[in-house]
């Protein structure tokens, strides 16, 4: 085997777990990163004060990974509320964590009893291969309809009847017994701070061919597109795409500090937040910050249209402040979708992702730690 430092393609969050866990074996690696700075989607921007994250995205801090690498003490963590709110026609209702939120679970107007009893059923039972997510909680009526559809859209980016229900289960699963929350400086500190530990990385540094590192052994950890240009891989999963659009809306706007989805369906909105209600550090004093996250293709003007009806009030002198069309978003673990068990690609060479374990940070980074320690096996370390 080589004795030049292991290299790694991509410093998303598989591309930083895998050179973590080289390092951590006492070898040396190499991380190139195309762009000029790391972190792949998990990225977030500055403006005018405002902290703008490469889309939506929460943080679970209970992610086994996380615990793991023992990073969230480190990025001055804030919690999410554990319930959300939904709109039905110019009404706002709250549904929450029933050991939280004991009353607010009770509202007929996510369901009656029944359809929660029967989601609490779905959750205890096990998930069979061939069926979709929504195969098996549309049995749970308006609560399905209502909340858990738009919700869940959100979550996977995609409609429910494409998604396979037993990784779609997994992360619902992660979800309802896990942590969410930002940090206080945006999902990209997550990234800086775990770049921070690893002692080679090349920004600015494109790789088209893997032929300049002949001899050495490598682990790609890019997209998967790029990945499939650089490993010559003739298939690759369906990506979701998604938009997310931020709006600084007047400082009064409204308190609430929970997700707000539509459960009538009434546009093409799929969740939007005052984030600044969540994280006060989103936007400078005295302005707020709204996200809003779209799946289909829409005009600004049917996304404010759609943000009218939902939060009740009127949209057109709120500022855009930027936009963020992410068209690599996360993989579609369609129905009957199966995890790889090998990253080895051939003799030296290795892959790691998201697509190849779960549609989530956990899973990224899960797929370079394993992909890292098949190739510290390979070296007979």
């Amino acid at each position: 085997m080589s004795d030049k430092p292991v290299v790694v393609i991509g410093s998303g969050l598989a591309g930083l777990s895998a050179a973590l866990t080289i390092q951590s074996a006492g070898y040396e690696v190499e991380v190139f990163e195309s762009s000029s700075k790391i972190g792949g989607r998990v990225a977030s921007d500055y403006i005018d004060g405002f902290t703008l994250d490469h889309g939506f995205q929460l943080i679970n801090a209970k992610y086994p990974e996380f615990l793991r690498l023992g990073i969230i003490d480190e990025i001055e963590f804030v919690k999410a509320p554990r319930a959300i709110d939904f709109s039905i026609g110019n009404d706002r209702f709250t549904i929450g964590d029933p050991r939280v939120s004991p009353f607010s679970s009770l509202s007929a107007q996510s369901g009656n009893v029944l359809e929660k009893l029967r989601f609490v059923k779905y959750l205890a039972s096990s998930s069979h291969a061939g069926n979709s997510v929504a195969d098996e909680l549309s049995k749970s009526g308006k609560l399905y309809s209502r909340i858990l559809e738009p919700f869940l859209e959100g979550v996977f980016l995609s409609p429910l009847n494409s998604i396979d229900a037993v990784t779609g289960k997994e992360l619902i699963r992660s979800f309802i017994s896990g942590a969410p929350g930002l940090p206080a400086s945006g999902v990209g500190s997550l990234s800086q701070q775990l770049g921070a530990r690893v002692k080679k990385i090349n920004l600015n540094h494109r790789v088209d061919s893997l032929s300049q590192f002949a001899g050495r052994e490598v682990i790609v950890a890019t997209d998967v597109t790029t990945a499939a240009q650089l490993l010559d891989i003739a298939e690759v999963p369906k990506l979701a795409s998604s938009t997310t659009w931020y709006h600084e809306v007047p400082n009064d706007f409204s308190q609430s500090n929970r997700l707000l989805i539509d459960a009538e369906r009434r546009g093409p909105v799929i969740n939007s937040i005052v984030l600044s209600n969540m994280v006060k550090s989103y936007a400078p004093p005295q302005r707020s910050l709204l996200s809003t996250t779209t799946i289909e293709s829409a005009s600004e003007s049917e996304v404010r249209r759609h943000l009218s009806m939902m939060w009740g009030v009127q949209t057109q002198s709120w500022p855009l402040i930027a936009k963020y069309e992410i068209p690599k978003s996360l993989p579609i673990f369609g129905i009957r979708h199966h995890t790889v068990t090998s990253a080895r690609v051939s003799d030296n060479v290795f892959i790691a992702g998201d697509f190849r374990t779960a549609p989530s940070q956990n899973g990224a980074l899960l797929s370079g730690r394993l992909a890292a320690q098949e190739l510290l096996l390979n070296k007979g370390a």
